[in-house]
């Protein structure tokens, strides 16, 4: 199953990133940040719906890192 992974550079933006989210009503889990990911902070955000994603990228409505996609073979970086 495919989906999507912000995150961030500090807890900070993390918190802030969350906050943000929920003020826009999105559909989102905070999760640890996987161990294949490791020079980021130690949450993110997992997404699964790419509209969502479209709309953070365009909007800029948060403060992130890189957003990851995972697919079978991994996660692969989308930004």
């Amino acid at each position: 199953m495919k989906y999507y992974i912000i995150v961030f550079k500090n807890t900070l933006d993390a918190m802030n990133g969350e906050k943000a989210l929920k003020e826009e009503n999105y559909i989102f889990k905070m999760m640890p940040t996987p161990t294949a990911i490791t020079q980021s902070c130690g949450i993110c955000v997992r997404i699964e719906d790419k509209k969502y994603i479209d709309e953070i990228i365009e909007r800029n409505i948060i403060r992130y890192k890189n957003i990851y996609i995972k697919e079978e073979n991994g996660f692969k970086e989308v930004v």
